[in-house]
């Protein structure tokens, strides 16, 4: 997954190891809260074009932060095996054994952020990404759009994008703390504060409205729509502990961002040590055993390449 975001701008690299026990368990959690994995907008629009019997038979579609490939795959079993299903990441080091995987189904070294090889340009109907920032600003957002709309076929491809904001914490036993968990969220509020952010995992939005969507819009997009699903709409399952395990989860993200603070090179960690941190994370988990458990904000925004295509900067 990538993690090309305001903290490695910063000179900060997280030190997240993409487990992917993770990724797939973050994967689980996401899916069940949207109850999707292709916006719906997004299927009917494709299905609707060409004769019936063309219908979603031979769409191009690529992920882009692709990690383990999971959603990936999970598309690829619900389309026809004539569709062609391509993950970006700009490690691969996630990536299933190419034995393992279906023929229609492939993996490519690419940052999202660098221009993509000319046999890809407008050739796909649909691009989707997720949570492939912590905290990403409004300039940024913008310019990353822009590279991938080079992908999306004239007027008529599609860009899914889902991340997460608005992390809170919540008790479910009484007299539960939730301090450890706090702490270390505010920790990162420096990244928080400092830049104009629309979207990520580290954001809080605040009274303002950020407006994604206009975003979009002016960057040629259309038929652009945002919704905004809250995690507690998921509903654990007999013995899944999916609210609990992404809990963890959000947590070890967190910490990981905070021991990058304090590796990275000529900084003081703003207080922060690595013995700090440690006691602060074994407290976390333990709080997430007596019943703290997190809620975000799941953002899915969603538009089609318009006939006026990219439109550039002035």
């Amino acid at each position: 997954m990538e993690q090309t975001d305001k903290l490695a701008k910063h000179g900060i690299q997280p030190e997240i190891v993409e487990v992917v026990e993770r990724l797939d368990e973050q994967h689980i959690f996401t899916t069940k809260t949207l109850g999707f994995l292709i916006h719906p907008t997004i299927l009917s629009s494709l299905s609707s074009r060409g004769m019936p019997s063309d219908n979603l038979a031979h769409l191009k579609i690529a992920d882009i932060g692709t990690g383990t490939g999971i959603w990936l795959l999970d598309v690829a079993k619900t389309l026809p095996p004539t569709c062609q299903l391509v993950g970006f990441d700009v490690t691969s080091s996630s990536f299933p054994p190419p034995d393992s995987l279906p023929p229609n189904v492939s993996f490519a070294l690419q940052d999202m952020h660098q221009p993509f090889p000319e046999s890809e340009i407008g050739s796909y109907d649909l691009v989707a990404v997720r949570f492939v920032s912590s905290a990403t600003s409004r300039t940024e957002w913008k310019a990353t759009i822009r590279n991938l709309m080079t992908l999306l076929k004239p007027s008529g491809g599609w860009l899914q994008w889902i991340d997460s904001c608005n992390f809170s914490l919540y008790s479910s036993v009484p007299g539960t703390s939730r301090r450890a968990c706090q702490e270390i969220y505010d920790g990162l509020d420096p990244f928080r504060q400092s830049e104009d952010l629309v979207i990520g995992l580290m954001m809080r939005e605040g009274r303002v409205s950020v407006n994604r969507d206009e975003i979009w819009r002016d960057l040629g997009l259309v038929d652009v729509h945002e919704d905004v699903f809250s995690s507690d709409r998921l509903q654990d399952g007999p013995g899944l502990r999916l609210r609990e395990t992404g809990t963890r989860n959000v947590i070890e993200c967190f910490t990981g961002c905070l021991q990058s603070l304090v590796s990275a090179e000529a900084r003081d960690g703003n207080g922060w040590t690595r013995d700090k941190i440690k006691r602060l994370e074994e407290a976390a988990m333990e709080e997430i055993e007596t019943g703290v458990y997190h809620t975000l904000d799941q953002v899915c925004i969603i538009g089609r390449k318009g006939e006026k295509g990219l439109i550039e900067e002035s």
